[in-house]
This record gives structure tokens, sequence and C-alpha cells, in this order.
């Protein structure tokens, strides 16, 4: 006991492997006996063997190049590189702390110098998120008591009114394709598939042939666990989704399990890796400025909203595990727009009854 207050001696080991003795105060306990029971506890709990020693807590940057190297391989490519490119970000500020020294005020100091780099509170929250995932870990590993960013409310995000790609403006770089880019055929494949499959970009190129069952009407995207949310789902065929995929198997390369191999394959049976440039060269000659293969996706939906799909359906074809939370509010303004127009064409000769 000492100034009144009881402290349990305890062992402990560093991450080298070597024992030292901790001093740990026991809170609220005012006698012998209650100090006796509370070291006790420690050790029946083990609680002991989680405390980090003093001096044995890595910075910053040492466990977040280990992070990188043990869990985030296990993340998709994409995500790797942003955590990579987050982390580096977070390393030049917060690099030299030991994981015990970061503090809320480290995390507020940054948020505010990304707000001044003309980030996006959605990308700012992402930066956060990944400073998150690293602190987690070391929390489970004992090697900090806390996370700093626990409590710390995300930034408001604005969802705005998303503006309606028509079919006109796919169809004007559809038409002009031919004449832009030499791989004309294939991006045009490409390009419909998105349109009326509603998938993203990426998982696109890595759908196989083995994915699509004509029987059941079916393609099944996200199969090699690679998706966005590593699960795959099935999206049932429409009537323009079935005749885009049974012409492409009417012309399909007989040398190749992908819907869309890559021209430059030679002897390795590999996906396209990218159309943008056939894309960028499309609606530079159709006068279309500012389209992108995402485009097709929002369009894919807002089709699928005016059509009366429910939004649970329409949630499961593009992969969103919400039940269509986020449809309904980003795309609900369709259906409203889409109902009104319908009303407006209803008529009963202009007189009333």
């Amino acid at each position: 006991m000492r100034d009144g207050k009881f402290y349990a001696r305890v062992s402990a080991t560093d991450l080298a492997g070597r024992k030292r003795d901790l001093f740990r105060m026991l809170e609220g306990v005012e006698s012998v006996p209650a100090a006796k029971a509370a070291l006790q506890r420690l050790q029946t709990e083990s609680a002991v063997s989680a405390v980090p020693v003093a001096g044995a807590c890595p910075t910053f940057t040492d466990y977040a190049q280990r992070y990188l190297a043990e869990v985030s391989t296990t993340k998709r490519i994409a995500t790797q590189r942003k955590e990579q490119t987050q982390l580096r970000w977070w390393t030049e500020r917060i690099g030299a702390l030991t994981l015990r020294q970061v503090h809320r005020t480290h995390v507020n100091t940054a948020i505010a110098d990304l707000a001044k780099a003309g980030l996006s509170p959605r990308t700012s929250n992402l930066y956060v998120g990944t400073l998150r995932g690293v602190l987690k870990r070391a929390l489970e590993e004992g090697l900090i008591r806390e996370v700093p960013t626990v409590g710390l409310r995300p930034l408001k995000v604005s969802v705005r009114k998303r503006e309606l790609v028509t079919m006109a403006h796919f169809r004007r770089v559809l038409a002009a394709a031919p004449d832009a880019t030499k791989n004309a055929i294939q991006f045009i494949d490409y390009l419909e598939f998105l349109l009326f499959a509603g998938s993203r970009e990426r998982e696109t190129l890595r759908i196989r042939w083995s994915d699509v069952d004509f029987a059941n009407g079916q393609v099944s995207i996200g199969s090699d666990g690679l998706s966005k949310n590593h699960e795959a789902r099935t999206v049932d065929f429409n009537p323009d989704l079935r005749r885009l995929l049974t012409g492409m198997k009417a012309r399909r390369a007989p040398d190749s399990q992908w819907l869309f191999p890559s021209p430059q394959r030679g002897d390795k049976d590999i996906p396209a890796m990218t159309f943008r440039e056939s894309l960028r060269l499309a609606c530079a000659a159709a006068g279309v400025p500012r389209l992108g293969f995402h485009d097709a996706r929002h369009f894919f939906i807002s089709q699928c909203v005016m059509a009366g799909v429910d939004f649970m359906t329409t949630a499961r074809w593009v992969g969103h595990k919400d039940g269509g939370v986020l449809i309904g509010k980003v795309y609900g303004h369709v259906a409203n727009e889409h109902r009104q127009k319908m009303a407006g064409r209803v008529s009963f000769d202009g007189g009333g009854l």
C-alpha cells in the first residue's frame, strides 16, 4: 500500500519475450483482504499477460508496416492499395509516436488537414476508418487499452440528387465506338453488360462463362470472392441481358473462359484489364462528356426503380447488403417522378364527373 492505495506487483512478458515486474493500482480496494482478492482475479483472468509493458509498444510506423504485411494481404488488391496510400499519409503525421501515444487530438487534427487539402467528407471518413482498423488490431493484441477513435462520429456526407444519364447518351457512345476504338465489338458488349446487369466495372471483367446459366436465366457475379463485399450474387436475365449474352456466346473466343478475355493475352488465358481508354475515345467521338462505367450501374438501378421492381430485389441484383435502404434513399425521387409522370397520362376527358 502506498499513499493509501493498494497496488499489485505482477509479472508480464513483453514483445521480446522478457519478463518484467509491473505495478497496477487496484481501483476501489480499501483493505488487505480485498486487495488479495483483486490480485487473485487478475491472475485467474490472465488479465496481466495482456497488459503492454512500458517500452515494448511499437511505433505507429512499425506497426502499420506489420499490419499491411499480415492483414491487408487478405483483402482485395484495390483495397490494399488504398490502405497503403492512406497509412502512408497517417505515418507522415503520427509515425514516430508509439501506438499508446496516439490520441484523439491527433485524429481531429488530421481530419482538419484532410479538409484543408480539399478531400471530401466521405474520403476523410475512409482515412479514419483505415486508422481505426489498425488500432483495433493493436487493441486485440493487447498493445493498447483503448482505440482513440471510439465515439468519433463520421463526418456528415450529403447525398446529392443523382442526375440520370439517359439511354440516349449511351446509344451515342455505342454508335461512335466502331470508328473510335479498334476493339469496338468487345467494348460494346462490355458496356451493354454493365447497362443490363448493373454490375461494377472490375467484377464484370472477372466473370467466366461458367458463371452464366442459360437454362435458369441467371449470371453469377463475384463467384471468385473478390467482389466488393466478398460474396457472390445472382442477377436474373432480363430480355436485353439474355439477348446480349446469347450473341456473345455465338462469337465467344474458343480459347478463353472469360466473357471479356484480354486482347493481348497471347498464350495466357487472362481477362481484359480495362476498357477505360475505349470509353474515353468513344465518348470524345460521340461528344458525350463526363460519362463513366459506374453511370451504367446507376442507369440499371434507375431503370429497375422506374419499372416498379421492389428495392429489395434490385439491391440483391446489384449486391447491396442493406435490403434496399440505400436504393430507396438515393433513387426514391426517381420512382416519385416516374409515378407522377405516369399519373399525368391518365385522362378522364378533361371534364370531371
